[in-house]
């Protein structure tokens, strides 16, 4: 071989091998297995020593092919003829066990917005420095979050979890129901707001968090005597998600539910007279039969406990704001509910509220009279055009307050004519 050829392959090799010591080095310094050992007895010079795994990888590294070494490593010594002991040198290899192999393995970050207590996720100390309802800080749930703690233990849900596309969805969301819709552009926002809410995919993350500002903004505003038509609102976001075929609110109709049904039937929903609350509980009243047309199959208690709540409402000595809200909500679920609860007092109560109404002077107090009227005869009209004459020809006559002498094979509902007067010729499907 020319002298020319050899310094070639000489210096080829030799960048070669600083290559791979090098990139060698870098696999030893992420495995964390680097080994110490003095370069001679006699000067003390400590330096790392490669293994024969770290020139493995990087050879795999590299894309060449491994050697295939025990990766055992004799000691330096100047005396070529010491014995070495393979036992002593095996124990002395086991007592430093290897690092673990590099992997990626999967764990549930959230279930249904609640944060599983697995190893992989943060202990229950670090949640308490995070808790919190929505995006934003909300110290008051805090506070009153640590105080029961000592009881109950509550897990809270980690917006943190989110991503940042979902974080700011909800944001926007949130701030399109908040502003109002006070001019028209703000109104044309927030409509596309619900109408986006009503079809988007990918929200289920959301869900939680949507529910929960649904139900702590109408208890708020329930309890404070707040803005009906922000009310309104909240209830077009219920109905829009429950609208929304992506998603699954059955795990959270315990939070939603409880904070409709409160609209509905509740004492006061605005300060001022002059607010328009009666379409609030209309518009939660539609949306309760809602929920059970989607979840009754489901849940076969949901819509007897929906009713049970709502014939409460219509009971005596209650509020005529409450019995509006249950003579609607009753009406809501179709003629065989009228029949069983709306029926029974309907005569009763007509004549009761027709009296009130000729002895009351306050406006109000009219005002709500006329509107449990109204409500009644909406229930009534429900009934009648829901049920055939025969129908009406068994129930009608059983009527408490009925006249029994009447020909009801002639007319079935004579017998509430009597009672009601002209108000039942609309209520007639003829």
């Amino acid at each position: 071989m020319q002298n020319t050829a050899k310094t070639t392959l000489a210096s080829l090799v030799e960048e070669h091998l600083t290559s791979l010591v090098r990139e060698a080095i870098c696999v030893q310094k992420h495995a964390k297995r680097a080994r110490f050992h003095l370069t001679t007895e006699n000067d003390g010079i400590i330096r790392r020593r490669l293994h024969a795994e770290d020139i493995n990888l990087a050879l795999q590294w590299r894309g060449s092919e491994k050697l295939y070494a025990t990766g055992t490593v004799l000691p330096t010594t100047n005396d070529s003829k010491k014995k070495v002991d393979l036992n002593a040198y095996l124990k002395r290899e086991m007592q430093d066990r290897p690092p673990s192999e590099l992997g990626l393995t999967m764990h549930w970050l959230a279930v249904d917005g609640n944060q599983p207590n697995i190893m992989q996720n943060p202990r229950n100390e670090q949640l308490l420095n995070s808790a919190m309802h929505r995006v934003e800080d909300n110290n008051d749930q805090f506070e009153d979050y640590q105080e029961r703690r000592q009881g109950v233990q509550v897990r809270k849900l980690l917006p943190r979890l989110l991503s940042e596309e979902l974080q700011l969805y909800f944001a926007r969301i949130t701030l399109a129901i908040e502003k109002g819709g006070s001019t028209p552009a703000d109104r044309q926002q927030q409509d596309a707001a619900l109408t986006r809410l009503a079809r988007d995919a990918g929200l289920q993350e959301l869900v939680p968090f949507f529910v929960q500002y649904l139900a702590k903004q109408l208890h708020f505003h329930v309890s404070s005597v707040g803005h009906p038509e922000h009310c309104r609102t909240l209830i077009r976001m219920a109905r829009s998600l429950l609208a929304n075929p992506h998603i699954h609110l059955e795990l959270h109709l315990h939070q939603l539910l409880p904070a409709i049904l409160t609209t509905v039937v509740a004492k006061n929903l605005s300060a001022k007279a002059s607010d328009n609350h009666w379409a609030l509980r209309d518009d939660a009243a539609q949306t309760l039969r809602q929920i059970c047309d989607l979840f009754g199959e489901k849940y076969p208690s949901l819509k007897a406990t929906v009713l049970k709540t709502l014939c409460e409402a219509i009971g005596e000595n209650r509020p005529l704001t409450t019995v509006y809200g249950g003579l609607i909500g009753i009406a809501c679920f179709g003629p065989r509910a009228v029949d069983a609860f709306v029926l029974p007092v309907s005569i009763q109560y007509w004549n009761l509220w027709t009296v009130k109404l000729e002895k009351s002077t306050e406006l109000i107090n009219r005002c709500e009279i006329q509107r449990c009227q109204q409500a009644l005869l909406t229930a009534l009209s429900v009934f009648l055009q829901g049920t055939s004459l025969q129908e009406q020809a068994a129930r009608l006559p059983n009527l408490p307050g009925s006249n029994k002498d009447t020909d009801i094979d002639a007319l079935p509902h004579r017998a509430l004519e009597d009672a009601l007067g002209d108000q039942l010729i609309p209520l007639r499907n003829e």
